[in-house]
């Protein structure tokens, strides 16, 4: 087996055998089979519901995570910042990483008010051995990572043309591939230690994906697929009672002045009610504490609630698109 997949593709091309035509036993076998299969899946689920109402009217009580260390990427502005403050409150050593080396380190020395270690480091996390880098000197500094929350991302509307292949690029390695090498590098070590947890901050616009955001739409849809895609493969290898995932999905999150300004002048999106950064760092470290798998901003929405709009007839979807822009086409200027 080759260890690149460009020699895997640049080989001549080997088709499977056929496949061969299945008898009406055969048929009448996976038949029967699937039905006993769901048979189990019914009887196995009771339990399972009735374990789901008891948590519902008796919740458990929220983890502590006083002491841990939480390392946060692009936490030296924005929600990034908000979210790193609201850790430290809670009495986590926090990690600030932030191209934005300057505020990072004005933003780390606030953060000893709360009488916890706070470090900033100046590191890309679309570079794969700048994360190889960081990931060394935290161990060596601060020590190992018990929760990340990989929050750095780029924005739409921030430059001229984003649809330059380069800005595509830059959008996909930071706000899709930066998650990869940060899982990759600080994984490992919860794993070994039975202890961890992870968040992404994704976006609503993973389950309502928005016109003219097509390249922040598809990269926030990579990360929720990410996310899921990582919370079952540390069930399969099962450390899934060991280490969480949360993965969050805000609407509109009041932070660069340059994007919120495009968003004001659009209409619908203009009246849409819009959140803090300190009011969705509150809703992202409350769900780290109930080990929330998803969660919205706000939090009144539930995340199985977004996806019934992916079942939504499309015309129906678009009727409700233009009611909210009041019928006009959204034109950014």
């Amino acid at each position: 087996m080759s260890n690149s997949l460009v020699d895997v593709h640049s080989q001549p091309y080997v088709a499977a055998p056929p496949l061969e035509p299945s008898s009406l036993l055969q048929v009448a076998l996976r038949i029967v089979q699937t039905m006993l299969d769901l048979l189990a899946v019914l009887i196995r689920s009771v339990p399972l519901w009735f374990e789901l109402l008891v948590e519902i009217f008796a919740p458990p009580k929220p983890k502590t995570i006083g002491g841990q260390t939480a390392l946060v990427t692009g936490g030296a502005n924005g929600i990034g910042r908000a979210i790193a403050a609201e850790l430290a409150r809670e009495g986590c050593h926090v990690v600030l990483v932030d191209l934005d080396g300057e505020n990072g380190e004005r933003v780390a020395d606030e953060l000893r008010r709360y009488n916890v270690k706070t470090v900033a480091y100046k590191f890309d996390v679309a570079d794969y051995d700048q994360v190889r880098e960081l990931h060394r000197q935290v161990e060596r500094d601060i020590g190992p990572v018990d929760i990340l929350v990989n929050n750095a991302g780029v924005l739409p509307f921030l430059t001229q043309d984003e649809n330059l292949p380069s800005q595509i690029k830059r959008m996909m390695d930071v706000n899709v591939l930066g998650q990869f090498w940060t899982v990759e590098q600080f994984l490992p070590s919860m794993i070994r230690r039975r202890k961890g947890h992870i968040v992404a901050i994704g976006s609503a616009s993973a389950y309502t994906p928005v016109g003219w955001m097509r390249n922040y739409v598809t990269s926030k849809y990579a990360v929720r697929g990410f996310m899921e895609a990582l919370d079952e493969e540390l069930h399969l290898i099962g450390q899934a009672d060991f280490v969480k995932t949360t993965t969050v999905f805000p609407f509109v999150v009041n932070t660069r002045k340059q994007l919120m300004d495009k968003m004001n002048r659009t209409p619908g999106v203009s009246t849409m009610p819009k959140f803090s950064p300190e009011e969705t760092a509150k809703t992202v470290v409350k769900a780290i504490c109930h080990n929330q798998r998803k969660v919205v901003v706000p939090d009144a929405i539930k995340a199985w609630q977004l996806s019934y709009y992916e079942h939504i007839p499309i015309k129906i979807r678009r009727m409700m698109d233009s009611v909210l822009m009041k019928g006009r086409p959204i034109v950014l200027d």
